[in-house]
């Protein structure tokens, strides 16, 4: 089997997996968002989408150039008023970028994408029924690979990478009107672990780096 055909298969596992964690959370019961219904309610789910601003610390170039795809679905578990631990199942696209000057004929222009499939799993502590702060760690599976360099792709790239990135995540969602059904979300999450090695000597190895703004919609 060669690797677009292994790549397929694992999208379709991915896509599969994020609506059957969904259609499970939502049997078994939601969150009511009217303001008058005081009562403790165990689930919550929903879908998020947004933005990654990505950088690789210890490849030698800095900023947050690489932009990507933050997407997937989400529910919590609610074990007392105002805590809750949460579950994603997200496609996250990580990486680096330059941006050279196309009048600079000298310019070095490179790219790295790293798409991952990905499972945070973080406490969440929900303040005045407004404000959800958040932290915990999330384990991404590393299944597409790609590094251009001047316009060249280079082969096998994937080989010198870890296809497993376990990384921890903090951030806070704020919850918007009366229903609060939707939420504008801010995170930064960073690699515990290296996943290739570094083009620095005094780095131990490369870490992705993540800031990422989403959109969150409660069911």
């Amino acid at each position: 089997m060669n690797s677009n055909t292994s790549n397929q298969h694992m999208e379709r596992g991915i896509l599969f997996f994020t609506v059957l964690v969904l259609g499970h959370f939502l049997t078994f019961g939601q969150i009511q968002h009217d303001p008058k219904d005081d009562e403790f309610h165990v689930f919550d789910a929903g879908i998020v989408g947004g933005i990654n601003f990505t950088q690789v610390h210890g490849d030698n170039l800095a900023g947050f150039n690489k932009i990507g795809m933050n997407a997937g679905g989400i529910a919590h578990i609610n074990f007392r008023p105002g805590w809750s631990v949460s579950f994603e199942v997200l496609y996250s696209q990580k990486g680096s970028a330059t941006y050279p000057d196309p009048n600079d004929q000298s310019a070095f222009e490179y790219k790295l994408q790293l798409d991952y499939a990905e499972v945070p799993v973080l406490i969440n502590y929900l303040d005045h029924n407004r404000l959800i702060a958040f932290a915990g760690l999330s384990y991404g599976r590393l299944f597409r690979a790609r590094e251009v360099i001047n316009g060249n792709e280079t082969p096998n790239i994937e080989e010198g990478l870890r296809t497993s990135d376990l990384s921890y995540v903090f951030g806070g969602t704020f919850l918007i009107g009366e229903t609060r059904h939707w939420g504008a979300q801010f995170r930064y999450q960073q690699s515990f672990l290296a996943i290739g090695d570094s083009a620095q000597p005094n780095v131990p190895g490369l870490l992705n780096v993540v800031i990422s703004l989403r959109g969150i919609y409660y069911f």
